[in-house]
């Protein structure tokens, strides 16, 4: 806008000319009791609101308090129109003379950004706009019948009549309305006080004290004016007092800023000394920009992050209501950054003026800043090493070590001694040569188990030279992963085993079942042939006997293939199936079966973990009854068998329940059985569903 570049241009004339047109009505004003009192008081207090915003105005374009307050100046200039002794001006001057009020209000809840930032605040200042436009016009309307000497006010163009009635209901009305309007305000300043941080208070604090007090003055005037003329004018006073204070307050917070952009750079060149540390620029800066919040955001190149004054990461803040980032950069490359208090945007020629002097101290730390985040990341490396090493001469002497856990020491006394003295001759040789193999350049890794007192350990040890004659010999105990390799190739041999005798039990129960019947079905039937001529009753015994030995070789087949894998499972479901189990158990089986289809694979899983269970409980438990409960929760599968029998069993004696453990686990599930003596016996499958 034309008038932000050059207020003064505009807005200075104005002032001069309007300040003269309302001296002139003023002092020609035939209903004015004190002209020259009223003429001063009222170019004092406007011109010094004027004066006071465009100074301000012209020094933050963008910001529209001074804007605010020029406002509020040729708001209480219009009231000097009321002066006037002619009809129009008179009428325009009592219409409008109070929205500076409304003006006065705006700016107190606006500052120090010149925005509007809460919605409760809108309302208000909108609230306040209408109040000052139709809370005179009404007055006007229903005036009383003496509001000046006798016969000395010019005429009033809206007005309507001297009803008293309807003069003291609208009079009532809008000084209750008033009043209301003034207590929120006042109370959202005081919120806003309260939320504020030590630097917002320290910006808000002068203006802040001045303008809340007017606002309480004039609840307070609108409230004993009515019945106290006397109470009226001393509280007239203070408010002339309290509200003229504000322009001159709001000046020297521009002053006030402008001294501290010199202290602060005094601050930053003088006692921030040419070596200072980082914490020593960071508390510089805090001292120099007035916030003890403010923190400096060094850029490391490497990681592609910001790190603090110690090297360690920081993550700068994305809600930028309370805190913000100043940006350093130098030649369009990252320097730095300053985390500050967001009312520090508030004073943007402190900020300015400091944060670019501070870029040379900022730069200037940011090798050193460097090297402490390399630090911190290599330091993080080293924590995330094993905890053994060894450095080891050419010829096999231990230089130095470090072994955070004693018990991973063969021996106490390391350092001196050799790899012979400490190690088996075989293993001593193995280090050597995998040391000197990694000096030549070529890395080197071995196994190797050493006896403790306690167990058998495994060790995994990893060579690099660390100098011309010595190399690092890098340990990490294994003794958790070979124990899972070893139950790994055990389970394999188990499942290898499962599947040998499984074929040969079919092989045999094929041999000695079906097959024979096969045969023995063949021969009745040549023998049935050879009788069907000569003997055709015979023939039909013979035929009958085949018949019902078919029958016998066919249901064997079926009880061999529903070993294998039961049909009823593929047909009809895991439920099914389940009750085709305890159909055919001794026992009373009670199950509680899955709510929906489980996938296929942990269908026969759960299957054959019941299946094996109740075969277990039929020969061992001595049980009453079972329980079969099958569920789905948290995306596995829960299969348990119950029985109240006699407990004990043992799945290290038998090979059936280490096969359902490596069926389970081939799932990645977990297989437990609890079978205290006397107790019963509960076998658990978890399965995961994925």
């Amino acid at each position: 806008m034309i008038f932000a570049r050059r207020p003064w241009l505009y807005f200075g004339p104005a002032a001069l000319v309007a300040g003269a047109i309302a001296v002139a009505l003023t002092v020609t004003s035939d209903h004015e009791q004190h002209p020259a009192l009223a003429t001063a008081l009222g170019l004092f207090v406007s011109w010094s609101f004027i004066f006071a915003g465009l100074i301000g105005w012209s020094r933050r374009p963008a910001n529209r308090t001074g804007m605010l307050m020029v406002a509020v100046g040729f708001g209480v200039l219009v009231g000097s129109l009321s002066e006037a002794n002619y009809s129009v001006p008179f009428t325009l001057g009592a219409l409008f003379g109070s929205v500076f009020i409304a003006v006065f209000i705006h700016l107190l809840l606006a500052y120090p950004s010149g925005e509007l930032i809460s919605r409760k605040a809108r309302v208000l200042v909108i609230a306040g706009y209408a109040t000052a436009l139709v809370a005179p016009l009404l007055d006007s309307m229903f005036a009383a019948r003496h509001t000046c000497k006798p016969h000395a006010c010019p005429d009033n163009l809206v007005f309507v009549s001297h009803n008293h009635t309807a003069h003291v209901a609208q009079t009532a009305l809008w000084t209750t309305a008033t009043v209301l309007l003034f207590v929120a305000a006042f109370s959202l300043l005081v919120g806003r006080w309260r939320d504020a941080t030590p630097t917002l208070r320290r910006i808000l604090r002068p203006v802040y004290l001045a303008g809340g007090i007017s606002v309480v003055l004039l609840a307070v005037g609108f409230i004993v004016t009515p019945f106290s003329g006397f109470g009226g004018t001393l509280v007239s006073v203070a408010l002339i007092v309290t509200f003229t204070a504000v322009p001159f307050l709001f000046l020297a917070g521009l002053l006030g800023t402008t001294i501290a952009r010199g202290a602060g750079l005094d601050t930053i060149f003088s006692s921030v000394p040419e070596r200072a540390s980082p914490g020593e620029v960071q508390d510089g800066l805090r001292q120099a920009l007035r916030d003890e919040t403010a923190e400096v955001a060094y850029w490391y190149e490497e990681g592609g992050h910001y790190v603090d004054i110690d090297g360690k990461r920081f993550e700068l803040p994305v809600d930028t209501r309370r805190r913000v980032v100043t940006r350093l950069d130098y030649a369009d490359d990252p320097v730095a950054a300053i985390v500050h208090d967001a009312a520090l945007l508030e004073e943007p020629e402190l900020l300015e003026g400091i944060a670019n002097a501070a870029r040379i101290a900022l730069e200037r730390d940011k090798l050193l800043v460097e090297v402490r985040a390399r630090a911190q990341r290599y330091f993080a490396l080293l924590q995330a090493m094993p905890d053994l090493m060894f450095r080891i001469s050419a010829e096999g002497t231990y230089l130095s070590y470090n072994a955070p856990n004693p018990s991973d020491l063969v021996e106490d006394e390391v350092v001196g001694r050799t790899l012979w003295d400490r190690l088996p001759r075989d293993l001593a040789d193995r280090v050597l040569a995998a040391g000197r193999a990694a000096l030549a350049g070529t890395p080197q890794v071995i196994e190797y188990t050493l006896d403790f007192e306690d167990r058998k350990r495994h060790y995994e040890g990893r060579f690099a030279p660390s100098g011309d004659a010595e190399f690092l010999m890098i340990v990490r105990e294994i003794t958790r992963r070979k124990q899972q390799q070893q139950e790994l190739e055990a389970s394999r041999q188990r499942i290898v085993a499962a599947g040998d005798d499984a074929r040969r039990k079919l092989e045999r129960n094929l041999h000695d079942g079906a097959q024979q019947r096969l045969v023995s079905v063949s021969l009745s039937l040549r023998l049935a042939q050879a009788q069907l001529e000569e003997n055709p009753a015979g023939a039909q015994e013979v035929l009958e006997a085949s018949r019902e030995e078919l029958a016998r070789a066919l249901e064997e087949l079926r009880e061999l293939a529903r070993g294998i894998h039961p049909a009823v499972l593929t047909d009809r479901g895991l439920e099914a199936a389940l009750e085709s189990l305890a159909a055919r158990a001794p026992l009373p089986v009670e199950i509680d079966g899955p709510r929906a289809s489980l996938p296929a694979a942990v269908e026969a899983a759960a299957y054959y973990v019941v299946s094996e269970a109740l075969a277990n409980v039929t020969k061992y438990a001595q049980a009453s009854s079972v329980k079969v409960t099958v569920e789905q929760v948290n995306g596995c599968a829960y299969v348990e068998v119950a029985d109240d029998g006699v407990g004990g069993a043992d799945p290290g004696r038998g090979s059936g329940l280490r096969g359902l453990a490596d069926r389970v686990a081939s799932l990645n599930g977990k297989l437990a059985i609890d079978s205290p003596p006397g107790a019963g016996t509960r076998v658990r499958a978890e399965i995961p569903l994925e």
